[in-house]
């Protein structure tokens, strides 16, 4: 089986090198069709039989109208195509019919993809994304779209939520994690915009043979030239064809085999390959296979889980691997055989009332193994390289551990994650101060912003959210975050008021408090989402924002003035740019414009996003150890910056050195 990309960020630099293969390919397909539609043009104009001799092949005027119409046609359609994806993952699903399921649902199928899902989300660091039901689907697919972690979603059929175990559920949607995780998503959501461009001819002319069919009568009763409508609508229709041929071979270019290594890296992620198996075994039985009946199915099939499009070019330009050659890599050890025997209702919806109560047997004197748990504080963690080479590979363990976290949240802050009233009062607990003089202040403040309910629900929600120590504080955020999306506009905005106010209620604000109200601007925007700007800013003409963001890392991490620049030189002497470096004065580090130095470092290319995060862990350990506070301050800046890292737990951390 095809081994996973081994770093994070060369992921992310190979997917970026595919966008630009990707607006080869579109700028080749385009030339092809001009060159053709021109040369149909001569052919219809009749200047090939009697106008050759005199006039020849080459008319610049007739390619100029050529060129400039075929440009503007499929330049609009992928503008306007582009225009409607720009919120991301959501914009995707509802385009295919998607019915985003709400955090609180009863349904026991729906529950338990919710739980697989959010397990997904803390073991990988991520923010939890939007979840969607493509209820008029029976086949069995699924697909993840988005153009950062911040504006993600994962959409399953409804014959995948009815058909799968839950071991088989967990395999797909850690087959779309990967794809979240290694900027798959991104690549994936551009090449929809320049395909529906191309595509737009097929549509266009559709169009034209329809009204022509229904009006033809009536045109016929005036003499009209109905029959010259229909042939240029056909001409539109087979020139969209090559459009469709033109497409599925810029899918296939770019999806192939990164779904070989999506599935390899699921595999790593569970360590159960028959589930991922399992689910591919059944759709090969399934009586509707993994074919989606959509019909934007064409532009977005590259996205999906397995082939969800039957017909042309569905075999030598398949945007997926044959089923049998992924099971054989998955499972070398059997033959490949999709045969499998249909599940009874009970199968498919075993585990569905576990899941729905959050696994609560893990733990707690269960049949499977107790679940890691985080490391100490004080521990001594890995060399600053070892903790971002984590980035984007979360193991087994990390899935555990999730598990185990979910179990043990108290039933009425789980409940309270479910609702957007709940979750923005979670939010407000985040940021309640132990001194109760700033905390009266701050419920003041959630009062006259958030209204009374908010403040008294953000207060009695508290002691369950300090009872989850330093550890839970990013992970209860990232479960927050779907509800918090259902907010209102005008809620939403009063939110992101608030926040400020709320950090600097103590005259002191903590790394985490920046990372939490840069996550909340980018995951829960105004009416339009941000949107990832990765691949382009050089490392030097960033100093001025790495600077002042290992100034905050360091004054988080020590006491003492002397402690703090120690630290900062240590990550400073990491970065492969010359000095000199200034160590910024508290007073530089408010909170807005640390948030708009983490905004433009998004900016950054994969390598110099690495180097950061490396100087940075090496700031957190300077001192030869890492409370646990700073090892989750620096978790949440990589989330900000669209680099998840899993948890660090307990057997991650080296035993302490008490001779340094």
């Amino acid at each position: 089986m095809a081994a996973p990309p081994s770093d994070f960020f060369e992921a992310q630099s190979h997917a970026l090198r595919q966008s630009r293969r990707l607006i080869v390919l579109f700028g080749l397909a385009v030339a092809s069709m001009i060159a053709l539609v021109y040369l149909a043009a001569i052919v219809l104009l009749g200047v090939t039989v009697d106008g050759a001799e005199q006039a020849g092949w080459l008319q610049p005027e007739l390619l100029a109208v050529v060129a400039g119409g075929m440009l503007l046609l499929i330049g609009g359609g992928t503008g306007v195509r582009m225009a409607q994806l720009r919120k991301g993952g959501p914009a995707v699903a509802s385009l295919l019919g998607g019915r985003e399921v709400d955090p609180g649902t009863q349904d026991p199928g729906e529950r338990r993809l919710w739980n697989v899902v959010e397990e997904m989300s803390i073991a990988s660091g991520t923010p939890v994304p939007s979840v969607f039901v493509l209820d008029g689907e029976p086949g069995i697919n699924a697909f993840a779209a988005g153009h950062s972690i911040h504006d993600a979603a994962v959409a399953v059929t409804r014959g995948a939520i009815e058909t799968l175990s839950r071991d088989e559920l967990q395999g797909v949607v850690a087959h779309e994690f990967s794809h979240i995780l290694n900027g798959d998503m991104r690549l994936n959501v551009r090449l929809m915009g320049l395909l529906f461009g191309i595509l737009l001819l097929t549509v266009i002319g559709r169009g034209i043979l329809h009204g022509a069919a229904m009006g033809g009568g009536r045109r016929r009763g005036r003499g009209g030239g109905g029959g010259q409508v229909a042939i240029f609508g056909i001409v539109l229709v087979a020139l969209g064809f090559l459009g469709v041929f033109f497409g599925r071979l810029m899918q296939a270019a770019v999806s192939r085999q990164r779904e070989f290594l999506a599935d390899a890296a699921a595999v790593q992620f569970t360590r159960n390959p028959q589930g991922l198996a399992g689910a591919l075994r059944k759709i090969g039985s399934h009586s509707n296979g993994s074919t989606v009946t959509d019909h934007h199915a064409q532009e977005v099939g590259h996205l999906f889980f397995a082939n969800g499009v039957r017909g042309a070019f569905s075999g030598l330009f398949s945007t997926h691997p044959p089923l049998e050659e992924r099971i054989r890599r998955i499972d070398p050890t059997g033959d490949g055989e999709l045969n499998a025997p249909a599940p009874t209702p009970a199968q498919a919806m075993g585990g569905a009332e576990t899941a729905s109560r959050g696994s609560t047997s893990q733990g707690r004197g269960g049949s499977r193994a107790p679940a890691p748990g985080l490391a100490a504080a004080g521990a001594t963690f890995p060399l600053a390289s070892a903790i971002v080479a984590a980035a984007g590979a979360p193991r087994p363990e990390h899935v555990a551990y999730a598990r185990k976290l979910l179990a043990e949240l108290d039933p009425e802050l789980r409940d309270a994650l479910r609702t957007p009233a709940g979750a923005l009062a979670t939010v407000g607990a985040l940021l309640l101060s132990e001194d109760e003089t700033v905390r009266t202040e701050q419920v003041r403040q959630l009062r006259d912003s958030l209204g009374e309910d908010a403040a008294r629900e953000a207060e009695g929600l508290r002691p369950h959210v300090d009872a989850l120590g330093a550890a839970g504080r990013l992970p209860l955020l990232d479960l927050a975050l779907p509800a918090l999306r259902q907010l209102p506009p005008e809620r939403r905005a009063a939110l992101r008021r608030v926040v400020p106010p709320l950090v600097r209620a103590d005259g002191e604000v903590r790394t985490f408090d920046y990372a939490l109200f840069h996550v909340l601007s980018r995951a829960v925007p105004g009416e339009e989402p941000g949107r990832g700007r990765r691949g382009k800013a050089d490392p030097s003409a960033l100093r001025s924002e790495i600077e002042l963001l290992l100034s905050a890392v360091a004054r988080a991490g020590a006491d003492e003035e002397e402690d703090q620049r120690t630290a900062f030189e240590r990550g400073i002497a990491l970065l492969p740019i010359p000095g000199p470096w200034t160590f910024r004065a508290r007073r530089e580090l408010d909170l807005e414009r640390v948030d708009a130095a983490l905004s433009r470092l998004e900016g950054a290319t994969p390598p110099a996003v690495k180097a950061f995060l490396e100087a940075a862990a090496e700031v957190v350990r300077a001192d030869g150890r890492a409370r646990v506070e700073e090892v989750e301050m620096l978790r949440a800046l990589a989330e900000g910056l669209d680099a998840p890292m899993p948890p660090v737990l307990a057997e991650e951390a080296e035993p302490r050195n008490t001779d340094s």
